[in-house]
């Protein structure tokens, strides 16, 4: 099925742009942030991987949540050429990712590699992307800029696309530093673009996304509310194919399995192996299922989903002899941009729309895509939709914090941090 051969590192490659639709029949139905990767990671390593870990994972732990839940919803998770953007040492790759979410024999990780192509056409599109959004003024707001840079140094971001063209035009290493990880970033929103998949960020980051997206002045935590609340107005006010969704209330598994293992001596390979235990419970099954039938393109499948997604969450807190107020640190947010928002403009310069399934809101786009017909979209929420490649739909799966962060850390952080020190345990 894929072309060419496979580098041993990885499980999967990406030679063709019809190979982007294996991977969700192959259950890959997720892009993930891969700088939400790095805090799990960080996590099931331990501290023997080094003590100055903690602090990271400690300033992100609504990460670390997203990171658990993840691995309860989700049998199988890709990871797009992480050797190329953590754990490259003068080229010696370690899969330190792979090693600690496989090590139990399950493949819940699977490596993708994207062959260079496809990968220099997608960052290629998102260069074009930044060099639009920087002829219009700064292309990060200031607050929103030093968040980004002291998350990257704490997460030893490695990765540094080349800026091409525009690196000229970026004389200040600090704006090369912010439009690197902004291509990194557009690279996945066009990876998941392509594909038709949710692109998954965590609650810390959501919120850096969606202020560069409607192109908030700040980031300051008193303005998340306007930051989501400014995402909706402009979906809501789309058309036909925007969709904004804030989830019923939602179980984050992270704090029972803590409890569960809270006294015990296992370490972060305990803690893994019961999140992959409870895949198996009834209610979370089905409250998987529901979670998976929110990303479907026919509106009416997707909202009776979720309407029955509180009673579901529900019945997995009594399973799990819990609570709504001991589960919920997150709510997740779905906002999305699908094929009939785009339809009029294509079709008005001669864009192809390819029919879906009966009762679909819209079917895909195949070939490029107008340039024109994506400027509708970016001038709403910036970086939701790649121009120049093809499109299925853009999905962002954001979150905000339910609990306070501070109240989050104070409760689980060190509970968690000792179950960190004993990885091997």
């Amino acid at each position: 099925m894929n072309a060419g051969p496979i580098d041993p590192r990885y499980d999967v490659r990406i030679s063709g742009m019809e190979e982007w639709e294996i991977l969700v029949p192959q259950g890959l139905s997720v892009v993930v942030d891969p700088l939400l990767y790095r805090v799990g990671q960080f996590f099931l390593e331990g501290r023997a991987a080094g003590p100055d870990r903690w602090s990271v994972i400690a300033a992100d732990l609504g990460a670390l949540a997203t990171f658990f839940d993840l691995i309860v919803l989700h049998d199988k998770l890709p990871a797009f050429n992480y050797p190329d953007t953590f754990d490259t040492e003068e080229m010696n790759y370690r899969d330190g990712l792979g090693s600690a979410m496989n090590a139990d024999g399950e493949q819940t990780l699977v490596h993708v590699d994207v062959a260079l192509d496809l990968y220099e056409r997608t960052k290629t599109a998102a260069l074009e992307q930044i060099k639009d959004r920087m002829a219009h003024g700064p292309f990060v707001p200031g607050g929103v800029a030093d968040q980004i840079l002291r998350t990257l140094h704490g997460m030893r971001y490695q990765w540094q696309p080349a800026l091409e063209y525009l690196d000229p035009q970026l004389p200040d290493e600090r704006d090369k530093q912010l439009a690197r990880f902004l291509v990194g970033h557009l690279v996945f929103t066009g990876y998941a673009q392509q594909i038709g998949a949710p692109h998954v960020v965590s609650a810390c980051r959501s919120r850096v996304i969606g202020a560069i997206g409607v192109g908030a002045a700040n980031r300051r935590a008193a303005t998340e509310a306007e930051v989501f609340a400014e995402l909706a107005r402009r979906c809501r006010t789309g058309g036909d194919g925007w969709r904004d969704e804030e989830l019923p209330w939602t179980p984050s598994f992270l704090p029972y399995l803590v409890e569960t293992l809270d006294g015990a001596r296992g370490g972060p390979e305990a803690l893994l192996r019961r999140a992959k235990d409870l895949r198996e419970q009834k209610a979370v099954a089905r409250y998987r299922t529901l979670r998976a039938e929110l990303a479907a393109e026919d509106a009416d499948r997707s909202e009776r989903a979720r309407r029955a997604l509180a009673e579901a969450a529900d019945a997995v807190a009594a399973e799990l002899d819990s609570t709504r107020d001991r589960l919920e640190l997150l709510r997740p947010i779905v906002i999305e941009v699908l094929p009939k928002a785009l339809g009029a403009g294509l079709g008005a310069m001669g864009g192809l729309i390819v029919a879906g399934p009966p009762g679909a809101v819209g079917g895909a786009i195949v070939g490029t895509a107008s340039e024109q017909a994506f400027k509708m979209v970016n001038e709403r929420l910036w970086g939701w939709s790649i121009d120049r490649l093809p499109f299925r739909s853009a999905r962002k799966l954001l979150a905000r914090s339910v609990r306070a962060e501070r109240e989050i850390g104070l409760e689980l952080g060190p509970k968690l941090e000792r179950i960190w020190e004993r990885r091997g345990a």
